[in-house]
């Protein structure tokens, strides 16, 4: 039975569409609940969103229980919609894990999408499009809400302030960079004067903590003084198929498909084995940012990812320039993932 497939036999036909149809809670956090999510004590505010989100799950089923369907019932009998969520934490602390919990935990319709992927439905079809097409669900888990640009950042804000007249409750992550925990106060206020007063329908979550991603992966073989080709032969993929293939040959790949089918990618793996992995230098922006939302992909698929390299520590797989510049959360959130899922070999 085949177990490896080749980059030239992916399917990269799916429609855009399918982001929505296809787009329940990921392979990574199918586990997901809150009984699993185990709070460290050392940092209160863990436990204490956890428990708020554990009860924003009984407001909403509560919510569309009490809601009538019909428009003139509805202006009879006044409920009030839950607020919407921006959860906020360094990389790490478990946000995934809890919006995903939402998800596994209510027994209504509920989307889990990728800040990215929004993004490119809107610029696909129109906001007030995606606003008609997700507001068929009660929850959209937004995973990543991004506030280092502006210009999606706005077209994020734009989009929730559509889908707030609907009652569709969006429940959002965000990054703060460990770097900037000094910042976060500014970083919020700067968030909530963006949203005017479309902040009042918002309730903002803030965890703290530490990175608890760690590196390598279970191995059920040892790969000391074992190259990336002899890992690839040994490795008996679970369920999905393996992938070989030359870290310049993805990138040109990369770059001729959309980004919307990268989880193609990530989707058809169980394992993806990179040879010749380099760092990125400070004029391979777009190179790096097609990268760090493949790596976005991988990790929802709960890919493994193995790649030979010359780097000491994953951490120098980008130019200083990009790891500080216009994209530092989606760059720092890649090393994050890259740490837990990507195992380094020497080449020969």
């Amino acid at each position: 039975m085949k177990n490896a497939i080749s980059l030239n036999e992916l399917d990269f036909s799916s429609p855009i569409e399918t982001i929505i149809n296809q787009n329940t809670i990921p392979p990574k956090f199918k586990g997901c609940s809150f009984d699993n999510y185990i709070p460290n004590k050392d940092y209160p505010s863990q436990k204490q969103a956890k428990e708020r989100l554990i009860e924003l799950v009984q407001q909403i089923e509560t919510f569309k229980r009490k809601t009538p369907k019909n428009k003139l019932l509805r202006k009879l009998i006044k409920t009030s919609k839950p607020p919407h969520i921006y959860l906020d934490g360094v990389f790490g602390v478990g946000k995934t894990h809890l919006l995903a919990s939402i998800g596994n935990a209510y027994r209504g319709k509920k989307l889990f999408i990728s800040f990215s992927e929004l993004m490119y439905l809107i610029a696909y079809y129109t906001l007030l499009d995606v606003v008609d097409m997700l507001s068929q669900y009660d929850i959209v888990l937004l995973d990543e809400f991004e506030v280092d640009d502006p210009g999606d950042a706005m077209m994020g804000i734009n989009f929730i302030r559509e889908i707030n007249k609907t009652d569709t409750v969006v429940i959002a992550t965000s990054n703060t960079l460990p770097s900037q925990l000094g910042a976060r106060k500014l970083d919020m206020l700067t968030f909530k004067a963006r949203m005017g007063s479309l902040i009042n329908s918002f309730e903002t979550i803030i965890i703290d903590g530490e990175d608890y991603r760690f590196k390598q992966p279970s191995l059920n073989f040892s790969i000391s003084n074992s190259n990336l080709k002899e890992i690839f032969g040994k490795y008996q993929p679970k369920e999905k198929l393996k992938l070989y293939v030359n870290f310049e040959e993805l990138i040109e790949k990369l770059k001729e498909i959309h980004p919307t089918r990268y989880r193609n990618i990530a989707y058809s793996l169980d394992a993806l084995f990179i040879e010749n992995l380099r760092p990125f230098n400070d004029m391979e922006l777009m190179d790096a940012l097609r990268f760090t939302y493949l790596i976005d992909m991988l990790y929802y698929g709960d890919v493994n990812i193995f790649a030979s390299s010359n780097i000491d520590n994953i951490w120098n797989l980008f130019h200083q320039d990009l790891k500080e510049g216009k994209f530092k959360t989606k760059i720092g959130r890649c090393l994050s993932r890259l740490e837990e899922k990507c195992v380094l070999v020497k080449p020969d």
